[in-house]
């Protein structure tokens, strides 16, 4: 049996590699300190050109998203379950609805725009549609 205390020097992560991996980018979404802000997609959004922002937006059929973008009943449906780590029963507690509402309402969301909140990458490209869609 190898003994605990000793290194590997043929691990990714050994002594021997540590020198290497400190020259690389922190890949993490807060920028892994703890006090450390995350990254807002509205900031991400806005650093894109207008041009670029219209072409995201073209390959989507934005009047159907336009109607749950302006309803504030649907949009407060999508915002808090999306911040509510796309957890049913944590977002209807919130919302004070019954889960059922709530899955019935993001059945209507998916129905009007192809989306399914419950998907977190539909859920973060529906997120960064509405961000989109505000600053157009």
């Amino acid at each position: 049996m190898k003994d605990v205390t000793e290194f590997d020097k043929n691990a990714p992560f050994s002594a021997e590699n540590a020198d290497s991996t400190r020259n690389m980018p922190d890949l993490s979404v807060n920028g892994g300190g703890g006090s450390s802000p995350a990254i807002s997609l509205a900031d991400v959004a806005e650093g894109l050109g207008k041009s670029r922002r219209e072409e995201l937006l073209s390959v989507y059929d934005l009047k159907k998203f336009a109607k749950i973008f302006e309803d504030e009943s649907m949009m407060e449906t999508a915002d808090t379950f999306i911040s509510c780590g796309m957890n049913v029963s944590a977002a209807a507690r919130k919302l004070y609805m019954h889960r059922n509402t709530l899955m019935y309402r993001l059945k209507l969301i998916y129905k009007k725009t192809g989306l399914d909140l419950r998907d977190f990458d539909m859920a973060v490209t529906f997120r960064m549609l509405h961000i989109l869609y505000c600053l157009k």
